[in-house]
């Protein structure tokens, strides 16, 4: 059974992600998201305390949302990254991409590599 994840935007512009950011769920993730951004909902945080795995599909999805906001001369925080997704990043010479606040494992995560 393939595990479902949602987006949501609240009224002060974080959008909150629940479950897994994978291949599995990236599609309709960024559907969701989408949909909100369609109907006026702009968000300028992302949240991910309720994501307990990120693979390269996730990473692609969230650094595609900074290039978004980006374009848009907005900027979209990263808040409570998974440490798979630090690691990630790191990995793919990404962590300079991605603009994380809220860290508590980054040091953890640096000695891991």
């Amino acid at each position: 059974m393939t595990e479902q994840s949602t987006f949501s935007v609240d009224s002060s512009g974080l959008a909150t992600v629940n479950g897994p950011l994978t291949l599995d769920t990236v599609t309709a993730v960024f559907n969701q998201a989408d949909a909100s951004i369609r109907n006026g909902h702009r968000f300028s945080a992302l949240d991910l305390s309720a994501v307990p795995h990120v693979d390269s599909s996730g990473l692609a999805l969230i650094l595609e949302w900074q290039a978004m906001a980006q374009q848009h001369g907005e900027s979209l925080s990263v808040n409570n990254a998974p440490a798979d997704l630090l690691s990630l990043a790191k990995l793919c010479e990404a962590n300079d991409l991605l603009t994380i606040e809220g860290r508590q494992d980054v040091a953890a995560t640096d000695a891991l590599l």
